[in-house]
């Protein structure tokens, strides 16, 4: 019944305490059992009232296991705390290094896509304004058509008559005396619908057509010139 009790309150006490100090005092708890036992054979036989106590309480027949149970439970106790805590340590660190790794990841993701979502819009951005640009090109050469046009209507309803052309034509030359009549398109060259009368959408599309024209000659004029050199 004392040993027993004695077991469950080491048991009680066996979590309660760390272990180091658990193992350290099962160790010191062996090697008093044994230092006693090893005092009780070298003892002298003459010293009667000793042996009888020693005979009565330590002899092999009624000596008691349990330092031995306790030194080996304590030990595997021990063991297996200890190897239980360095698994749950290592169990969450590879955790947390995990969810760091994720959390990286996720991180240079989002990251990523705003810049391709910065470079994408930065790039429609550009592309608007290149189109704008053009627009306003486009615009800015309209205006000078129009306003190139305008010089030979004299009585401003966009229409350029017969009279108004010829008339804008000779003042044209007189300020150009090495151009002749031949040198400047004729009427009938702008006056597509041959209405008698010129509106600005013909004048655009032949002044259009005389600008493609003058580019195939000057590309055959200088292929004429480069055949000539070889």
């Amino acid at each position: 019944g004392v040993e027993l009790l004695f077991l469950f309150h080491w048991r009680n006490t066996l979590f309660s305490m760390q272990p180091i100090r658990f193992f350290s005092i099962a160790l010191l708890l062996s090697s008093t059992w044994a230092s006693a036992q090893q005092q009780y054979e070298e003892y002298p036989e003459e010293d009667n009232l000793y042996t009888s106590y020693a005979s009565s309480s330590l002899s092999p027949a009624k000596r008691s296991p349990l330092p031995l149970i306790l030194a080996g439970g304590a030990g595997f106790v021990v063991s297996k705390l200890h190897s239980g805590r360095a698994m749950s340590r290592l169990k969450k660190k590879h955790a947390k290094d995990q969810k760091q790794l994720y959390t990286q990841y996720y991180n240079d993701i989002y990251t990523l896509q705003e810049q391709l979502n910065q470079y994408a819009s930065a790039a429609e951005h550009y592309k608007s304004l290149a189109s704008q640009i053009q627009e306003s090109a486009e615009l800015d050469a309209m205006q000078r058509d129009y306003d190139e046009f305008k010089q030979p209507d004299l009585d401003g309803d966009d229409r350029i008559s017969r009279a108004e052309f010829n008339m804008y034509v000779k003042n044209y030359l007189s300020n150009y005396p090495g151009l002749t009549e031949a040198d400047y398109p004729r009427f009938a060259d702008f006056d597509h619908d041959m209405d008698g009368s010129i509106s600005f959408q013909e004048y655009t599309a032949q002044m259009a057509l005389m600008v493609q024209q003058a580019d195939m000659e000057a590309r055959r004029g200088g292929g004429s010139g480069e055949k000539a050199k070889a």
